[in-house]
Protein backbone atom coordinates (compact mmCIF):
# COMPACT_ATOMS: atom_id res chain seq x y z
CA UNK A 1 0.00 0.00 0.00
CA UNK A 2 2.86 2.39 0.85
CA UNK A 3 4.46 1.76 -2.54
CA UNK A 4 1.17 2.51 -4.33
CA UNK A 5 0.81 5.73 -2.37
CA UNK A 6 4.33 6.82 -3.30
CA UNK A 7 3.72 6.11 -6.98
CA UNK A 8 0.42 7.99 -6.85
CA UNK A 9 2.10 10.94 -5.14
CA UNK A 10 4.83 11.06 -7.76
CA UNK A 11 2.26 11.11 -10.56
CA UNK A 12 0.27 13.84 -8.85
CA UNK A 13 3.31 16.00 -8.16
CA UNK A 14 4.85 15.64 -11.63
CA UNK A 15 4.34 18.70 -13.81
CA UNK A 16 3.95 18.27 -17.54
CA UNK A 17 6.01 20.42 -19.85
CA UNK A 18 4.48 22.62 -22.53
CA UNK A 19 5.32 20.11 -25.28
CA UNK A 20 3.80 17.26 -23.29
CA UNK A 21 0.59 19.20 -22.76
CA UNK A 22 0.37 19.75 -26.51
CA UNK A 23 0.27 15.97 -27.15
CA UNK A 24 -3.40 15.18 -26.69
CA UNK A 25 -3.97 11.41 -26.15
CA UNK A 26 -6.68 11.64 -28.80
CA UNK A 27 -3.97 12.52 -31.34
CA UNK A 28 -2.11 9.32 -30.49
CA UNK A 29 -5.28 7.27 -30.96
CA UNK A 30 -5.81 8.95 -34.33
CA UNK A 31 -2.24 8.24 -35.43
CA UNK A 32 -2.57 4.57 -34.41
CA UNK A 33 -5.79 4.22 -36.42
CA UNK A 34 -4.21 5.94 -39.44
CA UNK A 35 -1.32 3.49 -39.15
CA UNK A 36 -3.82 0.63 -39.33
CA UNK A 37 -5.92 1.96 -42.21
CA UNK A 38 -3.32 3.94 -44.22
CA UNK A 39 -6.26 6.10 -45.23
CA UNK A 40 -7.52 9.34 -43.70
CA UNK A 41 -11.14 8.79 -44.78
CA UNK A 42 -11.26 5.29 -43.28
CA UNK A 43 -9.63 6.55 -40.11
CA UNK A 44 -12.18 9.36 -39.88
CA UNK A 45 -15.06 6.87 -40.26
CA UNK A 46 -13.67 4.62 -37.51
CA UNK A 47 -13.04 7.53 -35.17
CA UNK A 48 -16.38 9.19 -35.88
CA UNK A 49 -14.88 12.51 -36.88
CA UNK A 50 -14.41 14.34 -40.18
CA UNK A 51 -11.43 13.77 -42.48
CA UNK A 52 -10.29 17.39 -41.96
CA UNK A 53 -10.47 16.65 -38.24
CA UNK A 54 -8.07 13.72 -38.67
CA UNK A 55 -5.70 15.88 -40.71
CA UNK A 56 -5.81 18.64 -38.12
CA UNK A 57 -5.00 16.24 -35.28
CA UNK A 58 -2.04 14.79 -37.21
CA UNK A 59 -0.83 18.32 -37.88
CA UNK A 60 -0.97 19.27 -34.18
CA UNK A 61 0.82 16.07 -33.24
CA UNK A 62 3.56 16.66 -35.83
CA UNK A 63 4.04 20.20 -34.49
CA UNK A 64 4.37 18.85 -30.95
CA UNK A 65 6.87 16.19 -32.04
CA UNK A 66 8.74 18.58 -34.31
CA UNK A 67 8.83 16.15 -37.24
CA UNK A 68 6.59 15.25 -40.16
CA UNK A 69 4.62 12.07 -39.42
CA UNK A 70 2.97 11.18 -42.74
CA UNK A 71 2.97 11.85 -46.45
CA UNK A 72 0.36 11.47 -49.17
CA UNK A 73 0.56 8.26 -51.22
CA UNK A 74 -2.06 8.05 -53.93
CA UNK A 75 -5.46 7.78 -52.25
CA UNK A 76 -3.85 6.89 -48.95
CA UNK A 77 -1.02 7.94 -46.67
CA UNK A 78 2.41 6.63 -45.76
CA UNK A 79 3.94 7.19 -42.36
CA UNK A 80 7.40 8.60 -42.09
CA UNK A 81 10.03 6.87 -39.97
CA UNK A 82 9.14 9.17 -37.07
CA UNK A 83 5.42 8.58 -37.68
CA UNK A 84 5.83 4.78 -37.75
CA UNK A 85 7.91 4.82 -34.59
CA UNK A 86 5.38 6.99 -32.75
CA UNK A 87 2.45 4.95 -34.11
CA UNK A 88 4.02 1.77 -32.73
CA UNK A 89 4.24 3.37 -29.31
CA UNK A 90 0.66 4.65 -29.64
CA UNK A 91 -0.84 1.18 -30.11
CA UNK A 92 -1.11 0.71 -26.36
CA UNK A 93 -3.10 3.94 -26.15
CA UNK A 94 -5.41 2.68 -28.92
CA UNK A 95 -5.90 -0.67 -27.20
CA UNK A 96 -6.69 1.06 -23.91
CA UNK A 97 -9.12 3.41 -25.66
CA UNK A 98 -10.93 0.49 -27.31
CA UNK A 99 -11.01 -1.32 -23.98
CA UNK A 100 -12.62 1.69 -22.36
CA UNK A 101 -15.21 1.89 -25.15
CA UNK A 102 -16.04 -1.81 -24.73
CA UNK A 103 -16.34 -1.35 -20.99
CA UNK A 104 -18.55 1.74 -21.32
CA UNK A 105 -20.85 -0.06 -23.75
CA UNK A 106 -21.05 -3.04 -21.41
CA UNK A 107 -21.89 -0.75 -18.49
CA UNK A 108 -24.48 1.03 -20.63
CA UNK A 109 -26.12 -2.33 -21.30
CA UNK A 110 -26.02 -3.15 -17.58
CA UNK A 111 -23.59 -6.03 -18.12
CA UNK A 112 -20.58 -4.55 -16.34
CA UNK A 113 -19.67 -2.10 -13.61
CA UNK A 114 -19.98 -2.36 -9.84
CA UNK A 115 -22.92 -2.35 -7.45
CA UNK A 116 -22.40 -1.85 -3.70
CA UNK A 117 -25.32 -2.91 -1.50
CA UNK A 118 -25.99 -2.67 2.22
CA UNK A 119 -28.81 -4.64 3.81
CA UNK A 120 -30.11 -5.18 7.31
CA UNK A 121 -29.35 -8.57 8.85
CA UNK A 122 -32.78 -10.12 8.34
CA UNK A 123 -32.94 -9.01 4.73
CA UNK A 124 -29.38 -10.18 4.09
CA UNK A 125 -30.09 -13.64 5.45
CA UNK A 126 -33.60 -14.39 4.19
CA UNK A 127 -34.55 -12.04 1.33
CA UNK A 128 -31.48 -10.68 -0.44
CA UNK A 129 -30.00 -14.05 -1.55
CA UNK A 130 -32.78 -14.85 -4.01
CA UNK A 131 -32.68 -11.32 -5.42
CA UNK A 132 -28.94 -11.62 -5.90
CA UNK A 133 -29.27 -15.00 -7.63
CA UNK A 134 -31.64 -13.49 -10.19
CA UNK A 135 -29.39 -10.48 -10.63
CA UNK A 136 -26.30 -12.66 -11.14
CA UNK A 137 -28.12 -14.79 -13.72
CA UNK A 138 -29.11 -11.74 -15.76
CA UNK A 139 -26.01 -9.59 -15.27
CA UNK A 140 -23.05 -11.89 -14.59
CA UNK A 141 -20.47 -9.24 -15.49
CA UNK A 142 -21.41 -6.81 -12.71
CA UNK A 143 -19.12 -6.79 -9.69
CA UNK A 144 -21.73 -7.21 -6.94
CA UNK A 145 -20.78 -6.61 -3.32
CA UNK A 146 -23.04 -6.51 -0.27
CA UNK A 147 -22.65 -5.85 3.45
CA UNK A 148 -24.88 -7.03 6.28
CA UNK A 149 -25.51 -4.37 8.95
CA UNK A 150 -28.29 -3.22 11.21
CA UNK A 151 -30.86 -0.82 9.77
CA UNK A 152 -29.34 2.35 11.23
CA UNK A 153 -25.92 1.47 9.83
CA UNK A 154 -27.42 0.72 6.40
CA UNK A 155 -28.87 4.22 6.22
CA UNK A 156 -25.50 5.70 7.20
CA UNK A 157 -23.72 3.77 4.43
CA UNK A 158 -26.17 4.99 1.77
CA UNK A 159 -26.03 8.60 2.98
CA UNK A 160 -22.22 8.50 3.00
CA UNK A 161 -22.13 6.99 -0.49
CA UNK A 162 -20.39 3.81 0.68
CA UNK A 163 -23.36 1.84 -0.66
CA UNK A 164 -25.52 2.82 -3.62
CA UNK A 165 -28.60 0.89 -2.49
CA UNK A 166 -29.73 -0.12 0.99
CA UNK A 167 -32.48 -2.49 2.10
CA UNK A 168 -33.93 -2.26 5.60
CA UNK A 169 -36.92 -3.63 7.47
CA UNK A 170 -37.70 -0.74 9.77
CA UNK A 171 -39.11 2.72 9.12
CA UNK A 172 -36.79 5.70 9.29
CA UNK A 173 -38.16 8.57 11.37
CA UNK A 174 -36.51 11.22 9.21
CA UNK A 175 -35.26 9.94 5.90
CA UNK A 176 -32.62 12.28 4.46
CA UNK A 177 -34.08 14.47 1.73
CA UNK A 178 -31.66 13.19 -0.90
CA UNK A 179 -32.96 9.62 -0.52
CA UNK A 180 -36.15 7.94 -1.66
CA UNK A 181 -37.90 4.91 -0.21
CA UNK A 182 -39.38 1.99 -2.15
CA UNK A 183 -41.52 -0.59 -0.34
CA UNK A 184 -40.93 -4.16 -1.52
CA UNK A 185 -43.11 -6.30 0.75
CA UNK A 186 -42.36 -7.28 4.32
CA UNK A 187 -42.57 -9.77 7.17
CA UNK A 188 -43.92 -9.84 10.73
CA UNK A 189 -42.32 -10.29 14.11
CA UNK A 190 -43.28 -13.33 16.16
CA UNK A 191 -42.63 -14.06 19.80
CA UNK A 192 -40.84 -17.41 20.08
CA UNK A 193 -39.55 -19.50 22.94
CA UNK A 194 -38.07 -22.95 23.38
CA UNK A 195 -40.65 -25.65 24.24
CA UNK A 196 -38.23 -26.67 27.01
CA UNK A 197 -38.95 -23.38 28.79
CA UNK A 198 -42.75 -23.42 28.56
CA UNK A 199 -45.43 -26.00 27.97
CA UNK A 200 -47.41 -23.96 25.47
CA UNK A 201 -48.44 -25.24 22.07
CA UNK A 202 -47.45 -23.50 18.86
CA UNK A 203 -49.67 -20.50 18.01
CA UNK A 204 -51.33 -20.72 21.41
CA UNK A 205 -52.92 -17.46 22.57
CA UNK A 206 -51.48 -16.42 25.92
CA UNK A 207 -51.65 -13.34 28.13
CA UNK A 208 -48.75 -11.00 28.69
CA UNK A 209 -48.64 -11.98 32.35
CA UNK A 210 -47.91 -15.55 31.27
CA UNK A 211 -44.89 -14.60 29.19
CA UNK A 212 -43.62 -11.52 31.06
CA UNK A 213 -41.94 -13.78 33.60
CA UNK A 214 -39.81 -15.25 30.81
CA UNK A 215 -36.50 -13.38 30.30
CA UNK A 216 -36.47 -11.48 27.02
CA UNK A 217 -33.67 -11.61 24.47
CA UNK A 218 -33.43 -8.70 22.04
CA UNK A 219 -31.31 -7.49 19.14
CA UNK A 220 -28.95 -4.56 19.56
CA UNK A 221 -30.12 -0.93 19.54
CA UNK A 222 -30.52 0.26 15.94
CA UNK A 223 -31.71 -3.09 14.63
CA UNK A 224 -35.01 -3.35 12.77
CA UNK A 225 -36.39 -5.90 15.23
CA UNK A 226 -35.62 -3.66 18.20
CA UNK A 227 -37.05 -0.58 16.54
CA UNK A 228 -40.31 -2.40 15.75
CA UNK A 229 -40.86 -4.48 18.90
CA UNK A 230 -40.13 -1.91 21.61
CA UNK A 231 -42.63 0.75 20.37
CA UNK A 232 -45.29 -1.97 19.95
CA UNK A 233 -44.79 -3.06 23.57
CA UNK A 234 -44.75 0.51 24.90
CA UNK A 235 -47.95 1.33 23.00
CA UNK A 236 -49.70 -1.38 25.02
CA UNK A 237 -48.04 -0.43 28.29
CA UNK A 238 -46.10 -3.69 28.39
CA UNK A 239 -42.73 -3.66 30.13
CA UNK A 240 -40.51 -6.63 29.20
CA UNK A 241 -37.73 -7.90 31.45
CA UNK A 242 -34.67 -7.66 29.22
CA UNK A 243 -32.30 -10.49 30.02
CA UNK A 244 -29.80 -10.43 27.17
CA UNK A 245 -28.93 -8.09 24.29
CA UNK A 246 -27.16 -9.67 21.34
CA UNK A 247 -25.88 -8.41 17.98
CA UNK A 248 -27.63 -10.17 15.11
CA UNK A 249 -30.81 -12.17 14.78
CA UNK A 250 -28.98 -15.49 14.58
CA UNK A 251 -27.35 -14.86 17.96
CA UNK A 252 -30.72 -14.08 19.54
CA UNK A 253 -32.28 -17.16 17.96
CA UNK A 254 -29.48 -19.40 19.21
CA UNK A 255 -29.85 -18.00 22.72
CA UNK A 256 -33.58 -18.74 22.65
CA UNK A 257 -32.93 -22.25 21.33
CA UNK A 258 -30.58 -22.77 24.28
CA UNK A 259 -33.38 -21.83 26.68
CA UNK A 260 -32.16 -18.38 27.72
CA UNK A 261 -35.66 -16.98 27.33
CA UNK A 262 -38.07 -15.77 24.68
CA UNK A 263 -37.84 -13.06 22.09
CA UNK A 264 -39.19 -11.35 19.00
CA UNK A 265 -37.73 -12.43 15.67
CA UNK A 266 -38.66 -12.20 12.02
CA UNK A 267 -41.14 -14.82 10.87
CA UNK A 268 -38.70 -15.53 8.03
CA UNK A 269 -35.86 -16.21 10.46
CA UNK A 270 -37.68 -18.82 12.56
CA UNK A 271 -39.90 -20.56 9.99
CA UNK A 272 -37.79 -23.75 9.94
CA UNK A 273 -37.41 -23.93 13.71
CA UNK A 274 -41.16 -23.52 14.22
CA UNK A 275 -41.88 -26.17 11.60
CA UNK A 276 -39.47 -28.62 13.25
CA UNK A 277 -40.76 -27.93 16.76
CA UNK A 278 -37.45 -26.52 18.00
CA UNK A 279 -39.29 -23.27 18.77
CA UNK A 280 -42.92 -22.41 19.45
CA UNK A 281 -44.53 -19.15 18.36
CA UNK A 282 -46.98 -17.64 20.83
CA UNK A 283 -49.73 -15.13 20.15
CA UNK A 284 -49.79 -12.53 22.92
CA UNK A 285 -53.36 -11.47 23.58
CA UNK A 286 -52.61 -7.86 24.52
CA UNK A 287 -50.24 -7.27 21.60
CA UNK A 288 -51.24 -6.49 18.03
CA UNK A 289 -49.45 -8.27 15.21
CA UNK A 290 -46.15 -6.49 14.52
CA UNK A 291 -45.93 -6.16 10.75
CA UNK A 292 -42.95 -4.62 8.99
CA UNK A 293 -42.39 -3.36 5.47
CA UNK A 294 -39.08 -3.95 3.75
CA UNK A 295 -37.77 -0.77 2.23
CA UNK A 296 -35.18 -0.02 -0.39
CA UNK A 297 -33.49 3.31 0.25
CA UNK A 298 -31.42 5.02 -2.42
CA UNK A 299 -31.10 8.19 -4.40
CA UNK A 300 -33.68 8.94 -7.12
CA UNK A 301 -33.63 6.38 -9.91
CA UNK A 302 -32.21 8.77 -12.50
CA UNK A 303 -29.19 9.34 -10.24
CA UNK A 304 -28.40 5.63 -9.92
CA UNK A 305 -26.01 3.57 -11.99
CA UNK A 306 -27.54 1.17 -14.48
CA UNK A 307 -26.63 -1.88 -12.33
CA UNK A 308 -28.47 -0.27 -9.41
CA UNK A 309 -31.51 0.39 -11.59
CA UNK A 310 -31.46 -3.23 -12.74
CA UNK A 311 -31.33 -4.35 -9.10
CA UNK A 312 -34.41 -2.25 -8.28
CA UNK A 313 -36.26 -3.89 -11.17
CA UNK A 314 -35.44 -7.37 -9.86
CA UNK A 315 -36.30 -6.53 -6.25
CA UNK A 316 -39.68 -5.07 -7.20
CA UNK A 317 -40.35 -7.98 -9.53
CA UNK A 318 -39.36 -10.70 -7.06
CA UNK A 319 -40.89 -9.19 -3.95
CA UNK A 320 -40.34 -11.01 -0.68
CA UNK A 321 -41.25 -14.33 0.83
CA UNK A 322 -44.06 -13.09 3.05
CA UNK A 323 -46.35 -10.11 3.02
CA UNK A 324 -47.35 -8.67 6.40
Amino acid sequence: MLLIMKISDSITERKFSLDERRIDPNYLVTLAVVAETRNLSDAARILGISQPGVSQQLKHLAEAVGQRLHTRAGHGVELTVAGSDLARRSRDVLRAWRGVLDYVESVRQGNDGMLLLAASNTVSAYVLPRWLVRFRQRHPGVDLRSRSLNSAEVVERVVDGEAEVGVIESPIESLPRELVEIVVGGDRLVYVVSPRVVGFANNQVVSWSEVSRIPLGLREVGSGVRRASEPALRARGLAPRLEVELAGGEAVKEAILQGVGGGFLSSLAVAREIASGALVALVIRELDSIARLFRIICRPRDDLSLPAQRFLDIAEEAGVVEQP
